[in-house]
C-alpha cells in the first residue's frame, strides 16, 4: 500500500520556519549573554556594573554581532552558490 504523503501548507510552513528562526536567535543571543558576561563582569560586591564592566560588554556584544552577521553573510552565498549547482 502506497503511504500517504501529508504536505504542510504555506502557513505551517511560514510558523514551522518562524519557530526555527527565533529558536535559532535566542540560542545566538543566550551564547553571546553567557561568553560576554564570563568575559567582563568581574565583581559582584555593587548592584551596578562598573564603567570599564560596561565598556567591555558593549564592545564584546558589538563584536559578537558582528561576527554573527559575517558568518550569515558567507553562509547566504554559500547557500545561493549551491541552489545555483
Amino acid at each position: 500500500f502506497p503511504i500517504p504523503c501529508i504536505a504542510m501548507s504555506d502557513q505551517q510552513q511560514r510558523v514551522a520556519a518562524a519557530k526555527n528562526e527565533i529558536g535559532a536567535f535566542s540560542d545566538m543571543y543566550n551564547r553571546m549573554l553567557k561568553q560576554c558576561f564570563e568575559k567582563c563582569v568581574e565583581h559582584f560586591h555593587e548592584s551596578e556594573l562598573s564603567l570599564g564592566e560596561n565598556t567591555c560588554l558593549d564592545r564584546c556584544v558589538g563584536k559578537y554581532v558582528e561576527s554573527q552577521q559575517k558568518v550569515g553573510e558567507q553562509m547566504a552565498k554559500v547557500t545561493a552558490q549551491m541552489s545555483q549547482i
